[in-house]
């Protein structure tokens, strides 16, 4: 029985490429952006420098395999969210816990921003750290925007930017905790988050207020 051989290289390829997604998250979770180097990251895959660069063009190229990785979960777990959110409040709430499941300690809010930071220069990494976030932003944004045709309230803007916002708040939070010698607990960012989902809607002027459940 004959084998085909290019099917087996490009399965090895894959799972090597995959591999090497896996160890790099760690790496940079640990280290950082900066710090991070493709020579740690193959190491601690088993590989060499020349499989990472078989596989990726730059340490930029990889960060954004793991971004992606990240959010593909991240996005799986707003969509469960989404289904038993039934007010702002309840979004809000199962908003920041999965951020706060996902990056406990704010390394990775920190690993991005160092990301953001060094793309300075770069516009194609750039657009494509930009890029990432629009996913979640936009299933965020139909999720307030569903609540608030529910209960009949007024956005002050559009629910994108709302999310948007929102993630921006969430990571802050999550840098001030990595950073900070007497840093705030989960129930601490909980509360400021739905304290911000709070206020971002109002009732639509003419319309009984509608009682979270």
């Amino acid at each position: 029985m004959r084998v085909d051989t290019r099917l087996t290289r490009e399965r090895r390829k894959a799972q090597t490429r995959e591999r090497l997604i896996a160890q790099a998250h760690p790496v940079f979770l640990r280290r950082g952006f900066h710090a991070a180097t493709l020579e740690e990251i193959a190491a601690e895959a088993g590989l060499t420098k020349g499989a990472v660069y078989s596989n990726f063009e730059s340490k930029a190229d990889l960060f954004m395999a793991v971004l992606d990785a990240r959010k593909r979960l991240r996005l799986d777990a707003f969509e469960r969210a989404r289904s038993s959110a039934a007010s702002m409040e309840d979004s809000a709430r199962a908003h920041v816990r999965v951020m706060l499941d996902d990056d406990p300690e704010g390394r990775w809010a920190s690993a991005l921003v160092e990301a953001w930071a060094a793309s300075e220069g770069d516009e194609v990494f750039r657009a494509r750290l930009a890029a990432a976030g629009e996913d979640i932003n936009r299933m965020v944004g139909e999720m307030i925007e569903e609540i608030a045709a529910r209960q009949d309230l007024e956005l002050p803007h559009p629910a994108e930017r709302l999310a948007r916002i929102g993630a921006a708040l969430a990571r802050g939070l999550l840098l001030q905790r990595l950073h900070d010698p007497r840093p705030l607990s989960n129930a601490e960012i909980e509360e400021a988050f739905v304290a911000f989902a709070r206020g971002i809607a109002q009732p639509r002027a003419g319309s009984p207020r509608k009682e979270e459940p």
